[in-house]
């Protein structure tokens, strides 16, 4: 097992020097220091004794990754697509740059402000939650902390990372129209967040030639699959005859083609399907799935870039950001 003298040897520098590297205590240490001892870190798997390094009263090197939420779509969080590509690229790029990751379930505020202040992480990055959410653990817990798609009632009071969730649904709502779907149906699992803001770009897609989009073609369908499954059946009729669906993730329009598929129903000669987030699922599904792309690594890589400007005392330029988002054709859609 390799020791922190081994390391300080191979670095060249004192065991003290390699010790203030790990915990963060870096004011004294030249930049070209830090990197070389943080490349032999990294190449020899060196993991420091968690306790040592909080009993020291610098930095933990540890990111908490807070999880909101323990299912979506009915799953657990962790099987999901997007939860998986923003913690692993979390776990890379934090490796990348010396720290560690610790994912904490978040349901509970006071389980995220025991782990927190037990394992004296850095900051937090969380995902799931809302403003309210939010305030709620800033209260309690004095960590910075940077939000993933968080949508508060007025201007952002807090920081985050997100999509163009709006120019999102508006492209597919343009798309769809431009193809004859003028009464194409636009489908979510809740009202509010993301899928409100992607529902009302679509909405205004569809309005822009004068046409009038009622709110009843936004549908909301259960959260849990066989509740989901079975409200697909009973809108079936309705579904034949708008002719078009817009959901609004590419979980669940890829659950609703093989819904549709299995019962004979032709897609996209009988049913136009989009989805929103280019995910795997997305290319291999058969036909392949027509959706909005958004760049879920550069989401992460942002979130973490936030946090880790905010541990050295500086305020991001920006409290919201938003990457943009783009159409991606393939062949779910009868032009």
């Amino acid at each position: 097992m390799i020791r922190l003298q081994d390391i300080a040897d191979m670095a060249g520098v004192s065991r003290t020097t390699v010790s203030n590297v790990i915990n963060g205590n870096t004011k004294r240490v030249s930049q070209s220091t830090i990197d070389r001892i943080t490349a032999i870190l990294k190449e020899q798997n060196y993991v420091p004794h968690m306790g040592s390094v909080m009993l020291s009263g610098h930095g933990s090197r540890i990111i908490g990754v807070v999880l909101g939420f323990s299912f979506i779509h009915g799953m657990q969080s962790l099987q999901d697509s997007f939860v998986g590509e923003i913690t692993g690229t979390l776990q890379v790029e934090a490796e990348n740059r010396g720290y560690y990751i610790m994912l904490i379930g978040g349901e509970r505020i006071d389980n995220v402000v025991d782990m927190a202040s037990r394992w004296n992480v850095e900051g937090l990055i969380i995902i799931g939650y809302n403003e309210e959410q939010y305030h709620q653990l800033s209260r309690k817990l004095n960590k910075k902390m940077v939000l993933i798609d968080a949508y508060p009632k007025g201007g952002y009071s807090f920081q985050n990372v997100g999509v163009d969730d709006y120019s999102g649904g508006y492209q597919i709502g343009e798309y769809l129209h431009s193809c004859g779907y003028h009464r194409a149906l636009f489908v979510a699992e809740t009202e509010q967040d993301s899928d409100y803001a992607r529902w009302l770009g679509f909405k205004h897609a569809m309005e822009k030639n004068g046409g009038f989009c009622s709110r009843s073609r936004y549908v909301v369908v259960p959260q849990e699959p066989r509740r989901r499954l079975k409200k697909y059946e009973e809108l079936l009729p309705h579904f034949l005859e708008t002719k078009a669906l817009a959901f609004s993730s590419d979980y669940t329009a890829v659950e609703a083609i093989n819904y549709f598929t299995d019962r004979g129903i032709r897609i996209p000669d009988q049913i136009s399907i989009t989805g929103f987030d280019d995910n795997f699922y997305a290319q291999i599904v058969r036909p392949k799935l027509t959706t909005i792309h958004q760049d879920v690594h550069q989401k992460a890589v942002l979130a973490l870039r936030k946090l880790l400007l905010m541990a050295e005392g500086k305020e991001p330029a920006e409290k919201n950001v938003k990457s943009p988002v783009w159409l991606v054709k393939r062949d779910s859609v009868k032009e």
